[in-house]
């Protein structure tokens, strides 16, 4: 109980630090386009590769020497050349762009993005060395494949070598995905999308994901899918690009679990677009329960670094996950932000032993 306490006074204590913060005057990206270089707290939410990389939550230069950011660099064409996950310049490896900084060249109608680890190093993401899209006229992308470090084309982890996309007059961005024999293939397996398409508010957050058969709502049925089929996903932002709420739902919109069984997310966010707590509820609109916990609050350093993961049930109190055993995840750091340990506790405070 001892160790609790300090847990919950801990985890006060950090997240009233983080919501005390003074949100800053986000500049709009255009604006940040014309300095050529931004730093961003986050990158914008997305669900497909058609999305090309944007900020959210804007930093001063000065700022950025103290705050995880995102450092967007452009041309003097103000196309985006990278996009590095660094602190005071040290490239950081636990970012959400796949790697610890990510390039872009331009060869006539060809966009080609690059990855590199925490140590500058050309890595792969996906098994891809390069993805090389493919731009119109107006610079919009309509395709993309994955390309291996002899410049051949591979197929990814879903059996995915290329993506299609197009503009439909309603607005909605269409995408399609093949293998290398040129059959449609799904996006995931889990929960076999063919046709996808994506709705965009005016200020360019995603707001839908929808899965189409024939310019129609389709419901997938398989197995993985829940007992009454998924169609399309719902995405409520905040006024700076946070996802509020992410929700699933068929085509009559009842809420639909997913294959992990849940069908709506709550997030409570910081002023600075932390994540504090994500609150998760099944098809009946009742938060999960059986072996999965529902809660999981997140606590931040002053360097915008997450330091703890705690899960809890549905009454808050802290709870062993009932697979692993783990309650408290714990994250390390060297002076610069490097991550240099990652601890799991019980919910006890005892250390879990990692397996294998």
């Amino acid at each position: 109980m001892k160790f609790l306490k300090i847990v919950l006074i801990a985890l006060f204590a950090v997240v009233l630090f983080s919501c005390n913060q003074k949100p800053k005057q986000v500049d709009s990206q255009q604006e940040a386009v014309q300095e050529n270089v931004a730093y961003y707290r986050h990158i914008q939410f997305t669900e497909t590769s058609w999305d090309l990389e944007k900020g959210t939550h804007a930093l001063t230069a000065k700022e950025a020497k103290t705050v995880n950011n995102y450092k967007f660099t452009y041309n003097e064409s103000k196309q985006l050349v990278s996009v590095e996950y660094n602190r005071n310049g040290v490239l950081l490896g636990y970012s959400s762009l796949g790697a610890a900084k990510i390039t872009y060249t331009y060869e006539g109608d060809k966009q080609l993005k690059s990855f590199f680890n925490d140590k500058g190093e050309a890595s792969k993401n996906g098994g891809a060395s390069t993805y090389e899209y493919t731009l119109n006229d107006a610079g919009m992308r309509v395709a993309m494949r994955f390309v291996d470090d002899k410049g051949e084309s591979i197929e990814n982890r879903n059996n995915v070598y290329n993506y299609v996309w197009k503009k439909l007059p309603d607005g909605m961005i269409q995408e399609l995905r093949y293998n290398l024999a040129g059959e449609e293939v799904v996006m995931n397996p889990f929960c076999p999308f063919y046709e996808l398409r994506f709705s965009y508010d005016e200020k360019g957050y995603l707001v839908r994901m929808a899965n189409y058969e024939e310019d129609k709502l389709y419901d997938c049925t398989e197995e993985n899918c829940g007992d009454i089929g998924v169609s399309y996903f719902l995405f409520e932002n905040s006024k700076d690009g946070d996802v509020k709420h992410f929700s699933v739902h068929n085509t009559g919109g009842q809420l639909s679990n997913l294959y992990s069984g849940w069908a709506k997310r709550i997030n409570v966010i910081d002023e600075n677009g932390y994540v504090l707590e994500t609150t998760q509820f099944d098809q009946d609109d009742e938060m999960l329960g059986g072996k999965r916990l529902p809660v999981t609050t997140s606590v931040f350093d002053e360097h915008g670094a997450m330091v703890k993961r705690i899960s809890m049930n549905k009454d808050k109190n802290i709870t062993n996950n009932p697979d692993s055993g783990v309650a408290i995840v714990e994250y390390k750091y060297d002076e610069e932000g490097r991550r240099l340990e990652t601890v799991e506790y019980d919910k006890d405070g005892v250390l879990v032993e990692k397996k294998g």
